[in-house]
């Protein structure tokens, strides 16, 4: 009798010995699965490719026959379907998940995994006729999403999950949340990243930023530009590389490095290669969060760009107004202010007449010629060209810039416009061209100057009483004349041979007007 009850109890223990193993191996293979699925969804770097693999694997590791992955939209309280697995998806997406009610009110509430078994209704119609297992994805203690499996298959059909499969899906799913708190901290970095470079981009001020080390480690769009190479010419290599040729600009460096204030240089000539470019230059020291210095950031202002756009306003408008303007913002507002002023308007005699010969290209060439001759003279004597109407000039000494001398200098710039017209005429008719004959009136009084329209389009001038009988002087002045009013008289030296004439009448005026005349003789 004692034979076969040992070998029964041997029997027994082989048999507990096989199960044991078993289970070894499930738990292996079951820990085998889970570091396999830790590894893959760690790799992952995008929400989609993570829940998509999330929802695959685990299904297939639970031998699930279907799923469904919700995340938390991030405007509103509703959870989006991100990932579907043999589920119908139009059903799905017409289906509204909140956590008012249902799962997600659970999950909500007590932030744990759970099974649901098919005689349970958990008020959905997703848990109508399955046998379920759901998981929270949580972040920062919040409830984010959900992973929810269903209708485990075996070879002997659908069955409920059980405890162990709850407690695999859970590992499962704390990987999830711990790999989605990571993407997410990853896209909102890029996105800052991002956003940093397209401002960085879009600026026109070259930026260089320089690390500790002395090795440069971002340039800008702007920054390349001035540098004239690309960004692999730039980033990684040392400053004194990339400022070889500019001994100046690597003692300023190295000046900030010493010292860690910022230095800031005005018009400083940057030597690049065999070009040199005149720029402003801010050296600034960086610091990081422990307040240790960790690198330098050069801000460069490309002044070749702003002096074209001045010299190229200058063709247009008189250089005084062009500096005044830039001078500050304030006097690009809208408005004016009353001051003393000498204005003179020089006019072509005849020229309708003149035009009515020529061709429209003609007309131009010789308007060109002449503008340019008597504006090099306006300038030379510090006048304001206002404008040019026509054949007409008119031309301000003591606005923007004032002067003591405005009012000889309009008398000057006249006289002078004479000479000037003596050598065009020479010019021009020896191509057969009548000569011009001009005239010319100067006053000298208050008026209003200052930014004259509106917000979109304004114009520098000047208006008032002074300005028209400025010009009705002009225009009583024949060819060949100056004529000026007692005002300019009264301010101008005694060599100048003006005559006094019997006053004229002129319009707004009650009385007749006192003048002084100057004639030009050839």
């Amino acid at each position: 009798m004692a034979g076969p009850s040992k070998t029964k109890s041997v029997e027994d223990l082989e048999n507990q010995l096989i199960l044991k193993n078993k289970d070894l191996n499930e738990k292996y293979l079951e820990l085998e699965t889970l570091l396999d699925l830790t590894n893959t969804i760690n790799s992952l770097n995008d929400l989609d490719s993570l829940f998509f693999n999330v929802l695959t694997l685990s299904s297939s590791i639970l031998n699930s026959s279907k799923g469904i992955v919700l995340i938390k939209n991030e405007v509103s309280n509703i959870f989006d379907p991100i990932s579907i697995f043999n589920l119908d998806e139009n059903k799905i997406k017409k289906q509204i998940f909140n956590t008012r009610s249902g799962f997600l009110k659970l999950l909500n509430r007590d932030k744990k995994s759970f099974i649901v078994e098919k005689k349970h209704k958990l008020n959905h119609k997703l848990f109508d006729s399955s046998f379920s297992i759901v998981c929270p994805i949580i972040s920062e203690n919040m409830l984010v999403g959900a992973i929810i499996l269903f209708d485990k298959e075996t070879r002997k059909g659908i069955e409920d999950f059980n405890i162990n499969d709850l407690k695999l899906l859970d590992s499962i799913t704390i990987q999830t949340s711990f790999a989605y708190q990571n993407i997410r901290l990853l896209e909102s970095l890029k996105k800052s990243n991002k956003l940093n470079e397209n401002v960085m981009s879009s600026i026109t001020t070259g930026i260089i930023g320089i690390n500790l080390f002395g090795e440069i480690e971002f340039v800008n769009k702007e920054g390349l530009r001035l540098l004239k190479k690309d960004n692999l010419e730039v980033v990684g290599n040392h400053y004194l590389i990339i400022f070889e040729k500019d001994k100046h600009l690597q003692e300023l460096i190295q000046k900030v490095e010493v010292d860690q204030e910022r230095l800031f240089e005005t018009e400083f000539t940057i030597k690049l290669n065999r070009k040199k470019i005149i720029v402003n230059l801010s050296c600034s020291p960086v610091f990081d969060e422990q307040k240790a210095f960790s690198g330098i950031v050069i801000a460069i202002d490309d002044l070749s760009k702003i002096n074209k756009v001045k010299s190229t306003f200058k063709k247009y408008v008189s250089k005084n107004i062009v500096d005044k303007l830039l001078e500050s913002e304030d006097s690009l507002n809208l408005g004016g202010t009353e001051s003393d002023i000498t204005i003179l308007f020089s006019d072509i005699r005849g020229f309708t007449s003149m035009s009515e010969k020529l061709n429209p290209s003609e007309i131009v060439r010789l308007l060109n010629k002449y503008f340019q001759s008597m504006i090099d003279v306006v300038f030379k004597y510090n006048g304001t060209l206002d404008k040019i109407v026509g054949d007409e000039l008119m031309v301000l000494y003591g606005v923007p810039l004032k002067n003591e001398k405005d009012t000889e200098n309009a008398v000057n710039t006249a006289i002078e416009m004479f000479k000037k017209l003596d050598q065009f005429n020479k010019e021009i008719t020896k191509n057969g061209f009548e000569p011009f004959q001009i005239g010319i009136g100067i006053n000298k009084g208050k008026a209003v100057s200052g930014n004259i329209g509106s917000e979109q389009q304004m114009n520098y001038t000047v208006i008032g009483d002074t300005i028209n009988l400025g010009a009705r002087l002009c225009s009583h002045a024949k060819s060949g004349q100056i004529l000026i009013s007692n005002s300019v008289k009264d301010h101008i030296s005694k060599i100048h041979d003006f005559k006094k004439i019997p006053s004229i009448a002129v319009k707004g005026k009650s009385k007749p007007i006192d003048v002084w005349l100057y004639t030009h003789k050839n």
